[in-house]
């Protein structure tokens, strides 16, 4: 959504200026008319939330957390529910102890706009990229249809799913990274503490160490005397890369690359036709034109290949297109996703259709996340028992050695 700077007076003739958001010029200057403003400049531009490139976030698209944005909307929900004024609502959540701050700060500024006379959609879309568009386009819906509660509720039980399918990976990778960790502190120990020691004891007995004890030695001579070097060129690799990762183009290889691989393609597009069908199937529930719900739909994939293509179906749909016959073209999703997509929009029940896919598709993330999940841990726990299990047997053959000589 466009971004406006503007000055005005207010209604105690306080010259005032600063920003908004607005579909449109005239959009723009009826915010400012229900604010009892009367603007005397109005100028397209930049969002005041934009900053200079040095000054972004390497990780990150400056977004609330998904966390953060969850607990924002089930606290929301359940006032405005209970038939609480919009602006009294807003003043529990930000005095809700365990709040984090970044979401008090930025519920007492969308406060601040509410109580100046802006809905509560413009003053979400007014954060800039705090919230995806997504969100306010849903709360606008809501607004338009006097149904603000139940749309919070399905706001609400999309980004607690999306919580906990984030939250499900993420514990079931916790136990593997702990063992590569651990595994990694016993090779530094065997490398730096326990090879140095081993090595004189050979050359003071005249004799040659093994030659794993050798290659090992000279792998830790060489890691010892050039540490920080090494963990220069390993920093400077991973600026490198996240540098990199903000060109589109650069971004976009990489994500077509990803739907490539045998196991992680299968998994990044389950999980973004699940998104896709979920974000769809609310919106339009929600009666948003379905153009509109298409191309914001697109905003929600972390996949850029896939958005790519959501985006090509919504221009085909504005010229009186349909959505699965682009999707199917693009040769990218599933055959049950575009079978099931085709009956909805046969049938005049596309919500209905997109929220059953939108369960068969989590459904199965969550079982291939399981699959992998139990698959990883033993194959990880026979790797690493391996690798430092060969390196104890190498130090413990070497040093029978060194017994050896020293009893000849």
């Amino acid at each position: 959504m466009p971004h406006y700077s503007y000055e005005a007076f207010d209604r105690d003739g306080v010259r005032r200026a600063g920003a908004l958001a607005a579909a449109t010029r005239e959009g723009a200057l009826e915010v400012l008319t229900r604010r009892g403003q009367i603007p005397i400049a109005l100028t397209e531009g930049r969002p005041a939330t934009d900053v200079a490139w040095w000054q972004r976030e390497l990780f990150g698209g400056g977004g609330l957390p998904l966390p953060a944005m969850a607990m924002f909307t089930r606290e929301l929900t359940a006032l405005i529910k209970a038939d609480i004024p919009i602006d009294d609502a807003l003043r529990l959540v930000a005095m809700q102890p365990l709040i984090p701050a970044r979401v008090r700060k930025t519920t007492t500024s969308i406060l601040g706009l509410v109580t100046e006379g802006e809905a509560l959609s413009d003053a979400l879309a007014a954060q800039g990229k705090t919230f995806p568009e997504f969100y306010w386009r849903l709360v606008r819906a809501g607004e338009a249809s006097g149904s603000l509660g139940p749309v919070l509720d399905d706001l609400t039980v999309f980004l607690d799913s999306s919580v906990e399918t984030r939250g499900r990976v993420g514990a079931a990778l916790m136990y593997p990274a702990v063992l590569i960790v651990a595994a990694l502190g016993a090779v530094a120990v065997i490398m730096t503490v326990l090879l140095p020691t081993i090595t004189p004891l050979f050359q003071e007995a005249g004799a040659t160490p093994p030659f794993l004890v050798r290659v090992l030695g000279r792998v830790s001579v060489f890691l010892s005397g050039n540490a920080y070097g090494i963990a220069a060129a390993i920093l400077a690799l991973i600026i490198a890369a996240a540098v990199a990762l903000q060109n589109a183009r650069a971004r976009m290889a990489l994500d077509r690359i990803l739907l490539r691989l045998p196991i992680a393609g299968p998994l990044i597009e389950r999980r973004d036709t699940g998104r896709l069908a979920r974000t769809l199937a609310t919106l339009i529930k929600n009666s948003v034109p379905i153009v509109d719900a298409v191309r914001i739909s697109a905003s929600v994939l972390s996949n850029r290949v896939l958005a790519e293509a959501v985006r090509g179906a919504g221009d085909e749909i504005q010229e009186g297109g349909v959505l699965s016959a682009p999707l199917a073209r693009s040769g990218l999703f599933s055959d049950l996703f575009l079978r099931l997509t085709s009956i909805g929009e046969q049938t005049g029940q596309l919500d209905t259709m997109l929220q059953r896919t939108a369960e068969i598709y989590e459904s199965a993330l969550k079982r291939q996340i399981q699959r992998l999940t139990s698959l990883i841990t033993p194959v990880v726990t026979l790797v690493i028992g391996g690798v430092v299990g060969g390196l104890l047997v190498t130090v413990m053959s070497a040093l029978i050695s060194v017994n050896d000589l020293a009893l000849k």
